[in-house]
């Protein structure tokens, strides 16, 4: 198995947007890809309230090939009466990276870190993990209100650096509170003292909420 390096741009494309409109009854009026949708106006439904979803992606925990995007709005529509219907879609997930200092080489043999913690991943039994050489964000599922996830770094130290104040394997754990649609880049660094200690410096960037992991993408109609 291969992953795919998520392009986040596609999930800008709505003609891929797989649109669910249900009448008051929960009876499905209209099924199809954004692209179909004009072929289908106007469409007729049963008076009184009415339910659109989009949604596009794959819903999974946590994953480096996709993550899920979905939207619902509710409506209500009169006799005789034509209603237009929008729909914002927000990435349900919440995107981790993670940048290792070029100086983590010169002291550990190897390093990595451990995500865990949000429901989705405890459900389905997995973690996220970050070895030195990763590249790609993983997208982990989040609650609407967000979540806490904890992170593990765990790092072999080089032989020479070895002594009463370094272990040869040590562990840093620490959490951080993550929403869905934003992203957070945890950035590691080696600390070596005069006096022979070797530590790490461990910063959180929430500069990547900016980034196109953001999206928000209307499906409309009239």
């Amino acid at each position: 198995f291969k992953s795919r390096a998520v392009v986040e741009t596609e999930y800008e494309n709505v003609d891929e947007y797989t649109v669910v409109v249900t009448d008051k009854y929960g009876v499905e009026v209209m099924n199809c890809k954004g692209a179909e949708m004009a072929s289908q106006m106007p469409l007729v439904i049963n008076v009184g309230d009415f339910t659109v979803q989009a949604f596009y992606g794959v819903d999974a925990a946590a994953s480096r090939d996709a993550f899920y995007v979905y939207g619902e709005t509710q409506g209500y529509i009169k006799p005789d009466e034509e209603v237009a219907a929008t729909v914002v879609c927000t990435p349900t997930c919440g995107r981790l990276r993670v940048a290792f200092d070029e100086n983590m080489a010169d002291y550990f043999n190897d390093y990595k870190v451990e995500f865990t913690g949000t429901k989705a991943m405890k459900s389905a039994d997995v973690k996220c993990e970050w070895k030195k050489d990763d590249t790609e964000p993983w997208y982990v599922k989040l609650e609407e209100g967000g979540e806490t996830i904890t992170f593990t770094i765990t790092t072999e130290t080089k032989e020479e650096f070895v002594n009463a104040n370094q272990q040869k394997v040590a562990t840093k754990t620490g959490t951080f509170s993550l929403a869905p649609n934003k992203g957070y880049k945890l950035n590691v660094a080696p600390s070596y003292t005069a006096t022979g200690k070797l530590g790490l410096n461990i910063t959180i960037d929430e500069s990547t909420n900016d980034k196109p992991v953001d999206v928000e993408v209307p499906v409309e109609w009239t």
